[in-house]
């Protein structure tokens, strides 16, 4: 009996303490900027300001980036005489900044859209209107699923199959300019992981490709010659640029560091094909 009693006691009195309240959620009011085209883009600063950090949701772009609430950094780049700030998250293990700032400007870049962006516009209704709160909650959401780790994370193998499609238009291009039936590839083995994400290596492969397009755009000779001498036209990296002819065979070294590449490459082909 006493048992009982000491038990409806204790239920009074916890019944009688004030419940513990949620922790706050850390977001402050944030804006919404507004596209031509119905692009919405939700920007909420987390707490506390001073860090940088913020939360973005893009919508309205028929990208890959519609509806995801990624982590941003706002990056200072600016100069003495203009303001830029970039709101930087990651893609595929690279940084990527959809949002970016210069001057009175702002413009949204996202994949499929134009290369120098889109202009979007503050909007002070909908600026009232956002609840960053629930923009923190799908936050949370995404992360805790694993969809938002999956997507920051470095992805080689999609990175080399991007870069292998560049490389396979250009020689497309250049076969149907030429008549040939050229077939090549980036070595690999020579791209680091650090390297592959800090430079576009299909860029530096196609330079001699498209020197040898240009030749044969304006010379029966030089569409001849390249059907006559190559069948295979490889890409790799080194120290420097060394372009190299081994039979039928022509090997592009190249680096990042050396200049007029494609002049460089039109050079070699007139002197040694």
């Amino acid at each position: 009996m006493k048992c009982i009693v000491a038990v409806a006691v204790l239920a009074t009195l916890l019944g009688t303490l004030p419940a513990r309240a949620a922790p706050p959620v850390p977001v402050e009011a944030g804006k919404v900027f507004v596209g031509p085209q119905g692009e919405l883009v939700a920007v909420v600063p987390l707490a506390p300001r001073e860090q940088k950090k913020f939360l973005l949701r893009i919508q309205g772009t028929g990208s890959v980036l519609d509806n995801l609430v990624l982590p941003y950094t706002l990056k200072d780049w600016s100069s003495p005489s203009t303001l830029r700030h970039n709101y930087t998250t990651q893609w595929h293990g690279k940084d990527y900044s959809p949002l970016i700032v210069v001057g009175k400007n702002t413009e949204l870049h996202f994949p499929g859209g134009p290369g120098n962006g889109i202009a979007v516009q503050y909007d002070e209704a909908r600026s009232q209107k956002l609840k960053p709160e629930e923009v923190y909650a799908q936050h949370q959401q995404q992360t805790q699923s694993g969809q938002l780790a999956k997507l920051m994370a470095f992805d080689r193998k999609a990175e080399e199959t991007l870069h292998d499609t560049a490389y396979t238009e250009a020689l497309q291009e250049l076969n149907t300019t030429c008549g040939t039936s050229v077939a090549g590839a980036i070595d690999w083995t020579t791209v680091t992981e650090p390297f592959l994400k800090a430079q576009k290596i299909s860029r530096y492969c196609v330079f001699p490709l498209t020197a040898l397009k240009a030749l044969c755009e304006v010379s029966e000779e030089a569409r001849t010659t390249v059907k006559a001498r190559l069948k295979q036209m490889d890409c790799r990296f080194g120290a420097a640029l060394e372009p190299a002819l081994q039979g039928d065979r022509f090997v592009w070294t190249t680096t990042p560091e050396a200049s007029s590449q494609e002049k460089a490459a039109t050079r070699y082909f007139k002197k040694n094909l």
